[in-house]
């Protein structure tokens, strides 16, 4: 009995297989399936070709003068990592700022990075 059961597994499988099986009810040319797979790999060599280039965003510093500080590479929605501040003779260093007016204070514990940019140094006059 258990032949039995097996060979109509295997009848009921081929028939399935003959039938057009898992894709039997699609209705596509030959050519539209060229097609989407062509267009499917450039996708796919496009965004390889991104994520291989596209290493992170670069952070410059404007430092206005200051003693210089080196561009640095992040990914995005990380944090800045800046190993020591400038120095400006004459001057106090207040932050870094996002505007070259220095009116938008960038939070080096909270901002995270979404694009390349460059960071201002914020001065104030000794006295």
């Amino acid at each position: 009995m258990e032949n039995i059961n097996t060979n109509e597994n295997t009848e009921r499988a081929a028939a399935v297989h003959r039938k057009g099986g898992l894709y039997a009810g699609v209705k596509m040319s030959l050519k539209t399936a060229n097609i989407l797979v062509a267009v499917l790999i450039v996708a796919l060599i496009a965004v390889t070709a991104f994520v291989v280039t596209h290493n992170g965003f670069t952070v410059k510093f404007d430092t206005d003068g200051g003693s210089q500080i080196q561009s640095v590479k992040v990914m995005h929605s990380e944090l800045i990592t800046v190993s020591e501040e400038p120095v400006k003779e004459g001057f106090r260093f207040t932050g870094w700022y996002t505007d070259r007016d220095c009116t938008q204070l960038w939070d080096m514990d909270k901002d995270t990075v979404t694009d390349s940019m460059t960071l201002y140094a914020g001065w104030e006059k000794k006295e």
